[in-house]
């Protein structure tokens, strides 16, 4: 068993768990990169401790110390290849009757990447300034958004309370589900792509009064007593973001259901929600519990080469099959023109078809 730490996001690793900028002596935080993969001896949930895990490494990797906490969006918990923390929750959209839009956010972040690629870094996080979130918060705004609530938060010198900002819109149609469905107590929603919170330009807050000149003074205008606690950024230099979010979702399920694709148009319609409201609550990925449970375990699809190139757990079986087997590739997850070639090498030597597409004939050869 060798439990590891998966930092998901940019974050700080800290001796208190507090906002970063709560913390004065620079030994006691420290930045850790998304990629990086750390050995763990053991973790907790605190519960008490809102949104944060206390996490004890295997080494003193740290200015001396190995127990530290981390905000809980940015990492994940893995026991081999079992995912610990968070939790899989298989449940799709539809079937949503939590009243946090939490539930969601393995799919959330999948939206949410897939519009970053499409335009590099069009949303961007904000949960290094002085902020205290809730766990269903994605910290994310508009670059301009960012600098001005920057600027706010540096005026008045005290933490913001942030309760909503950018909001997906599987987040949306799950709200907009309890609303025509009448739970929650949510009196009113706005169809997904429709909800100014699609746009990274808004965000809800606490103690809004005490905030509005500070937000009004670098172009955020307060939305009124309709909805006090609601601003939006209208400082300039951003764009029209809620398509794009649309046109991302309808890339990602196109990317894992080649036979029931649909147009990537950015347009929200009933097709589009339809495919929606039937996406698993986690995202589009392939399970793997154990190395022992893998082969039983992966859900399979035909395999072809295409753009983008296919990824995932399924793709990594059949590299490693052909590994062990002599082949020469590096088992990476993505079926790209090497995959091809040695799928194609395979099928050749085994009197298969020899088209590069990894079917269930392919699959048999190959003993998976």
């Amino acid at each position: 068993m060798v439990l590891s730490l998966k930092i998901v996001h940019d974050t700080f690793l800290k001796q208190q768990p507090v906002p970063s900028q709560k913390i004065e002596n620079e030994e006691d935080k420290v930045w850790v990169k998304k990629g990086r993969e750390l050995e763990l001896h053991s973790w907790v949930d605190l519960k008490e401790e809102k949104s944060y895990l206390r996490v004890a490494l295997t080494k003193d990797e740290f200015n001396g110390k190995n127990t530290w906490y981390v905000y809980e969006p940015h990492v994940e918990v893995w026991d081999d290849d079992k995912q610990l923390f968070p939790k899989k929750i298989s449940i799709k959209v539809r079937n949503v009757t939590s009243c946090s839009t939490e539930v969601v956010r393995g799919l959330d972040k999948q939206i949410i990447d897939e519009m970053n690629r499409l335009i590099p870094n069009v949303l961007i996080s904000f949960d290094d300034l002085d902020v205290e979130l809730g766990p269903a918060v994605w910290a994310m705004l508009q670059p301009a958004a960012k600098r001005a609530l920057e600027r706010a938060i540096q005026d008045r010198g005290v933490p913001m309370v942030i309760n909503s900002a950018y909001r997906t819109i599987a987040q949306q149609l799950v709200l907009y589900n309890h609303y025509r469905n009448r739970r929650c107590g949510i009196p009113i929603a706005a169809r997904p792509s429709r909800s100014n919170h699609q746009s990274g330009l808004a965000i809800d807050i606490s103690d809004y009064l005490s905030w509005r000149p500070y937000l009004q003074k670098y172009g955020w205008r307060w939305l009124g007593w309709g909805d006090p606690v609601h601003f939006d950024y209208v400082g300039g230099r951003t764009r029209d973001i809620r398509s794009l979010a649309v046109r991302a979702f309808q890339r990602v399920w196109n990317r894992y259901n080649i036979n029931d694709r649909i147009a990537e148009d950015g347009s929200y319609g009933p097709s589009t929600e339809r495919r929606l409201n039937n996406s698993f609550s986690e995202g589009f990925s392939i399970s793997v519990p154990s190395k022992k449970e893998s082969e039983k375990s992966i859900q399979f699809r035909v395999l072809r080469l295409s753009r983008p190139y296919m990824k995932g757990e399924d793709v990594r079986a059949i590299q490693q099959a052909l590994a062990k087997a002599g082949y020469s590739l590096e088992p990476d997850g993505v079926y790209g023109p090497g995959s091809e070639g040695v799928v194609k090498q395979f099928q050749e030597q085994n009197g298969l078809d020899v088209d590069g597409v990894v079917g269930p004939a392919t699959r048999a050869k190959m003993g998976l």
